[in-house]
C-alpha cells in the first residue's frame, strides 16, 4: 500500500499544487500532510477549515482522500470499511458544496477517479484471496479477507453490482445463504436489467429458504425480461409446488404447453416438477410403513385396551398411507406422462429416459418398502414384489436407452447395475459395473 502511495502522491501534489493555486494556508497543509502521510494532521486541518466554512468543498475533498489512503494502510481488511465510510461521506460533502460554487474546482474532476480508484484496489484484493493460491497462502483467513475487501470495495462504491455479486456468492459458499440473498437483492437493485443468471440464482437462493413469496416476485420479474426461458417457468412450477398448490403449477405449464404442444421443454418442467413432489410424499410414506411395521410387531404382545388403542393407530397411519400412495400413484402417473411426452418429440435426448427410469426404480423401491411393511400376510407380500419388480423391468428399458445412447455417462451404468443386481441378472450387472468404472 505505501508503494502505491508514494508512486500516487508525486503527482497528485503536482496537482494540486498547479490545479488549485489556493491561498488558503489550511488547504496546504492538508495537502502536504496528505503528501506525508499524516492522515491525523489533515482530519485536523478539514476540521479547522470546516469550523471556519462550513462550506469548504476542498476541507471535504482532502478529508477524504485521507481517509481512502489511510483505509488502504490499515489490515487486516475487515477494519477498512469505517474508514471508506468516512471517505464516501466526505467525498459526497465535497461533491455537493461544489456542484453549489460558482466555479467549481478542479478537485470535482478527480472525485470519481478516487472513489474507483478505491474500489478497484479493493475488489482485486478480493479476486486475489479467492482464486490465487499464491495470495491466499500469505493469510491464515483467506476468505475473511476476501469478504473485508468486498465490504470495502462496496462501501466506497455502492453502486458497483459486480462486488455484490461476488460478494454474495462468497457468502454463500460459506453457507451464510441468508446474507448473500440480502447481498444479491442489492446487486440487483443496481442492475438495470439484470441477467438471466442472476434471477436465476437469487430464486434459487429465495427456494433454498423458502421464501416462496419473494420467489415467485422475481420469478415473475423474469418472466418479463426473458419470456422464452422456460427456466423461469420451472421456477415457476416449484414455487406452487412447495407451496402445495400443485394443481396450479400443472394448470400454468398446461397453458404454455396450449400455446405450443411441441415444445418439449415445457413437458419436461412439467415431468420434472412433479416428481419433486412425489419424491417428497414417498418419503413420508416410508416413515409411515416403519411405524405401521413397529406397530404391528407391538399389537403381537398387547391385550385389553392397550391392543385396541394401538389397533386404532395402526388404522389412522395405514389410512394416512393409502391417501398418500393415491396422491403419489397420480402424480406418478402425471410425470411419467409428460416425460414420455418429451422422449416422443425428442428422441435422443438420454437425459428424459433416465428421468423415466429414475421414476420407475423410485415406484418399485416404494412397492419393496411396502411389502417389507406387512407382517403375516404372504399373498400380500408376495403380489407387492411381483409389482416392484416389474417397475424394475419398466426402469432397466428406460436406463438402457439411455446408456445406449450415452453410453459415456457412468451414472446410467451405475443405476443399470443397482437394477441388474435386484432383478438377479448376474452377467449384466457386471458388465454394467465395469463400464461405471466401479
Amino acid at each position: 500500500m505505501k508503494r502505491i502511495n508514494i508512486l500516487l502522491f508525486p503527482l497528485l501534489l503536482i496537482g494540486f499544487l498547479w490545479g488549485c493555486e489556493t491561498t488558503d494556508p489550511l488547504v496546504s497543509e492538508m495537502e502536504t500532510n496528505l503528501f506525508l502521510g499524516n492522515y491525523e494532521t489533515v482530519y485536523e486541518a478539514a476540521d479547522e477549515a470546516l469550523e471556519a466554512d462550513s462550506s469548504n468543498s476542498l476541507a471535504y475533498f482532502y478529508r477524504a482522500v485521507a481517509y481512502g489512503f489511510e483505509a488502504q494502510d490499515t489490515d487486516p481488511s475487515w477494519e477498512r470499511v469505517p474508514l471508506y465510510e468516512n471517505s464516501r461521506e466526505a467525498f459526497m460533502n465535497s461533491r455537493e458544496w461544489m456542484n453549489r460554487a460558482e466555479e467549481r474546482p478542479g478537485e470535482y474532476e478527480e472525485i470519481n477517479d478516487y472513489i474507483t480508484s478505491f474500489w478497484a484496489e479493493e475488489h482485486n484484493a478480493a479476486i486475489g484471496y479467492l482464486t490465487d493460491d499464491s495470495v491466499r497462502a500469505t493469510v491464515n483467513e483467506p476468505v475473511r479477507y476476501a469478504i473485508g475487501h468486498l465490504e470495502s470495495a462496496t462501501t466506497i462504491q455502492p453502486d458497483s453490482a459486480l462486488s455484490y455479486i461476488v460478494l454474495a456468492s462468497t457468502q454463500f459458499n460459506q453457507g451464510d445463504t441468508p446474507q448473500a440473498i440480502e447481498t444479491y437483492e442489492m446487486a440487483m437493485e443496481r442492475m438495470d436489467v439484470p441477467e438471466q443468471d442472476d434471477y436465476e440464482f437469487l430464486i434459487s437462493l429465495y427456494l433454498n429458504q423458502e421464501q416462496y413469496d419473494k420467489a415467485f416476485d422475481m420469478t415473475q420479474r423474469a418472466r418479463e425480461d426473458y419470456p422464452e426461458n422456460t427456466q423461469f417457468v420451472q421456477f415457476l412450477a416449484d414455487v406452487y409446488i412447495q407451496r402445495g398448490d400443485v394443481d396450479e403449477a400443472i394448470s400454468i405449464i398446461e397453458s404454455l404447453i396450449e400455446t405450443d404442444p411441441d415444445n418439449p421443454q415445457y413437458y419436461r418442467v412439467l415431468g420434472t416438477q412433479i416428481y419433486q413432489n412425489v419424491s417428497a410424499i414417498n418419503s413420508q410414506v416410508a416413515e409411515l410403513y416403519n411405524q405401521a411395521f413397529d406397530l404391528e410387531r407391538e399389537i403381537r404382545s398387547l391385550s385389553g385396551d392397550e391392543r385396541e388403542e394401538a389397533e386404532e393407530e395402526l388404522r389412522d397411519v395405514r389410512n394416512q398411507i393409502d391417501e398418500l400412495q393415491n396422491e403419489s400413484s397420480q402424480l406418478t402417473e402425471i410425470a411419467v406422462n409428460n416425460m414420455e411426452k418429451v422422449v416422443e418429440l425428442l428422441p435422443e435426448d438420454d437425459d428424459a429416459y433416465n428421468i423415466l427410469g429414475i421414476i420407475y426404480q423410485n415406484k418399485a423401491a416404494n412397492l419393496f418398502e411396502q411389502r417389507n411393511s406387512i407382517v403375516d400376510d404372504n399373498e400380500m407380500v408376495q403380489e407387492l414384489d411381483d409389482q416392484a419388480r416389474e417397475a424394475l423391468q419398466q426402469a432397466r428399458q428406460y436406463y438402457e436407452r439411455a446408456a445406449e445412447i450415452n453410453p459415456d455417462v457412468p451414472e446410467y451404468w451405475e443405476s443399470l447395475f443397482q437394477v441388474y443386481t435386484t432383478l438377479g441378472m448376474e452377467e449384466e450387472a457386471r458388465e454394467a459395473m465395469e463400464k461405471a468404472g466401479m
